[in-house]
């Protein structure tokens, strides 16, 4: 039911996928985002691997979040291990993100060398669910309230 009523519903260390195992030096890296208009917040986890798809554990991730349609400055946060829920998964929040398209870049340092990659994304554009939700509750009220009357007519005719 949260999910009826909250739209999507992510655990920490999930979300949207941004990039799915791309190449950045020698690792091969996966982000996914969470986005949330009505906080502020936005939340990013980062799954590293190396050449042989290994999860890379002690690497320094650093997230840069750069405005693009505004004249904001960037906002450049480490992601850890320590935060994460999924201690195979670099994580970080930001908070106090305006609504707009920015530039996200992920920069890797590890024992292997240093990897950078980046995307660009929409921040707190989500479908308003408000609609979906009392649809869905509109016909589970039809249907119980149809179906306490059939059973009614039911017992009444036998």
């Amino acid at each position: 039911m949260p999910i009826l009523f909250f739209g999507r519903v992510f655990a920490h260390g999930g979300g949207d996928e941004q990039i799915v195992r791309e190449k950045a030096g020698p690792y091969y890296v996966t982000v996914w985002s969470t986005s949330d208009v009505g906080s502020s917040d936005l939340h990013f986890t980062v799954a590293v691997g190396d050449q042989e798809d290994s999860p890379v554990l002690n690497a320094s991730v650093i997230i840069n979040v750069t405005p693009l349609d505004k004249g904001q400055p960037e906002i450049a946060k480490p992601a850890t291990t320590g935060q994460s829920a999924n201690k195979f998964r670099y994580e970080t929040d930001f908070s106090g993100i305006e609504t707009g398209v920015y530039l996200i870049t992920v920069t890797i340092n590890g024992d292997t060398g240093k990897g950078v990659t980046y995307f660009e994304m929409e921040h707190g554009y989500h479908e308003d669910t408000f609609w979906w939700n009392a649809v869905v509750v509109l016909s589970v009220v039809v249907l119980g309230v149809s179906g306490f009357l059939y059973l009614g007519r039911v017992r009444r005719d036998t």
